[in-house]
């Protein structure tokens, strides 16, 4: 199997990695407003990223893959369904997001009864980037298999 990794690949990797970083930061006591502003900032780096996979990125991919070959369409079919669901996470989570940092303040003083939102938050981030991950390592596989694999005639 060969690899090659775009610059888009790379600055996605880069923005994920941020924003797990971000998210995996215990909160230290009295720092709850700038974690949720820093988490914020690497979200939108990250949801920038993502997007552009899932909106440009992507459907070239899947269409040099159908090209390359047509026997994959169902597996391309599974990877734009998979793009969708991430694109709803993606507006589920920074709902989830914007709700927290909205109430964060009022806990500013006592953390720990908003640590429960937080774990939640947390884990979903997480959950969400894994995600992302795997489906970028489907597209490449497939992408890659489109390329590759033998479909010539047997001897």
């Amino acid at each position: 199997m060969f690899t090659t990794h775009t610059e888009p690949e790379h600055e996605l990797r880069l923005s994920l990695e941020r924003f797990e970083t971000c998210l995996v930061t215990p909160m230290m006591a009295g720092e709850l407003l700038s974690w949720v502003d820093e988490l914020q900032n690497a979200w939108t780096d990250a949801f920038a990223h993502v997007r552009q996979h899932a909106t440009e990125l992507h459907p070239r991919q899947y269409q040099q893959i159908s090209k390359a070959d047509p026997e994959l369409l169902p597996r391309t079919e599974k990877l734009q369904a998979e793009d969708a669901e991430i694109d709803e996470d993606c507006d589920e989570f920074a709902r989830h997001l914007h709700r927290f940092a909205e109430h964060a303040p009022k806990f500013e003083p006592d953390e720990e009864k908003i640590a429960g939102h937080a774990k939640t938050l947390v884990d979903d981030g997480v959950e969400f980037i894994t995600r992302v991950r795997k489906q970028e390592a489907a597209v490449h596989a497939w992408f890659t298999e489109a390329f590759t694999r033998d479909c010539g005639v047997a001897d």
